[in-house]
């Protein structure tokens, strides 16, 4: 540890990419990143972590101490330099004063840099590459077709897998954090949107927890209260989505988004933090990722092109981190090809690449991952998309975006605070 240095300036010291993209964060996975998360918190409870906690360079040790509680608080879609800038502005003031009596500092996400991955690094405390739900899309071998991990259905299609009877807690080869917790005696408790209590991603990550489903914001906070109420040691995490859906469908700078997040602000400190009905509780708020808003100069739409006819199945991923399955003799004329269509606007590698290289998670990996991932994953620069809507899907305009590797999208809260 460097005297004098911020937390801050600790954990990007750790995760600068390089001089070939400086606006760019590589994930990490052994200490500084959203996936060593869950240890510190399992730890915190007297268990026993069975992965890297985040590094004691930045976790404050000494609020850890007496805790009977957890309260992991999980805003999807608010990235640490925009909730940074939001507490300059006075857009988020509560949460301003609330860092000034807390440790403080940023995590990254893991690549890819979105909802399905890194929730289910959040609910198991392992990276993509090992939990296997490497993106919103992917090609899954197990059903031979290109799906949609975040709502566990054939790409564009729906109902389910689970509508078939296929159990997506079988597809999760991994433990979560409440099974572990499960079997320490800590009671796990999942806050989060009633709309959300049977899709099969929450069947995977909330195995071995009681859901409580809030339909408005005073629900949450009172269900979040009964949670935490109840005694003995627990973990309770507690979701909250509409800012990474206006970042999306509105644009994350945008009016709707900044008063979406001034009224967060006051529900979290004013409402949620000012009454907890516990002392012994550890508070952790975080993130999934970020988001960048989308440049509409560079969004480059994949439909129609010919190169689409070297792929076995179509692109998978997402806009700014696109999976690309090659025919075998095609593979060389595609990256070409893709070479070309990207420009300055995105960085092109082979999918084994990435893996060796650890950017979606150290080894052992998933036995599927590299089917997943692909043989050439295209990532987005800057504002940069690479858009792709399957057959049957209305294209619908984004204004933000994730899943690459740029600061905005890869660093996220953590502000850790005891009352």
């Amino acid at each position: 540890m460097r005297p004098h240095e911020s937390a801050e300036q600790r954990v990007l010291r750790a995760v600068r990419f390089g001089d070939e993209q400086p606006t760019w964060i590589r994930p990490s996975y052994d200490g500084f990143g959203i996936v060593n998360l869950p240890w510190s918190l399992l730890a915190a409870l007297g268990g026993e972590p069975e992965g890297p906690t985040v590094s004691a360079e930045v976790w404050p040790q000494q609020l850890a101490g007496g805790v009977e509680a957890v309260l992991l608080l999980v805003i999807d879609g608010l990235g640490y330099r925009r909730l940074q800038q939001a507490m300059a502005e006075g857009v988020a003031p509560s949460l301003a004063r609330l860092r000034e009596q807390a440790a403080w500092f940023p995590l990254t996400s893991i690549f890819p840099s979105t909802t399905a991955a890194g929730l289910t690094t959040l609910a198991t405390g392992q990276p993509p590459a090992r939990h296997g739900l490497v993106g919103f899309t992917c090609y899954l071998r197990e059903f031979g077709m290109l799906s949609n991990l975040l709502f566990w259905t054939p790409l564009g299609r729906f109902p389910s897998y689970a509508s078939q009877g296929l159990d997506p807690r079988a597809f999760l080869p991994v433990p979560t954090i409440a099974e572990l917790a499960a079997g320490l005696g800590i009671d796990c408790v999942v806050v989060a949107p009633e709309a959300f209590r049977e899709t099969p991603l929450t069947r995977m990550h909330s195995a071995a927890a009681r859901y409580l489903g809030y339909r408005t914001a005073g629900e949450f906070v009172a269900l979040v209260h009964r949670a935490l109420a109840e005694p003995g040691r627990r973990l309770v995490t507690a979701y909250w989505d509409t800012i990474d859906n206006l970042g999306h469908f509105s644009g994350p700078d945008h009016p709707a988004t900044l008063t979406e997040l001034r009224q967060l602000d006051r529900l979290l400190v004013e409402e949620l933090l000012a009454r907890l009905p516990r002392r012994d509780v550890l508070v952790v708020l975080t993130a999934d990722h970020g988001m960048v808003p989308l440049d509409p100069a560079r969004e480059h739409r994949l439909n129609g092109l010919p190169l689409l006819e070297r792929v076995v199945v179509p692109p998978g991923g997402e806009r700014r981190a696109v999976y690309w399955y090659a025919r075998s003799e095609e593979r060389e004329a595609l990256r070409q090809e893709l070479l070309e269509l990207a420009g300055e606007d995105g960085w092109l590698a082979s999918g084994e690449a990435l893996l060796s290289e650890g950017l979606l998670g150290p080894p052992p990996h998933h036995p599927e991952a590299a089917w997943r991932v692909g043989d050439l994953v295209l990532i987005a620069r800057g504002g940069a998309s690479f858009p792709y809507d399957p057959p049957g899907v209305t294209p619908r305009p984004s204004f933000g975006a994730h899943a690459g590797l740029e600061a905005e999208e890869q660093l996220v809260p953590c502000l850790v605070w005891r009352p």
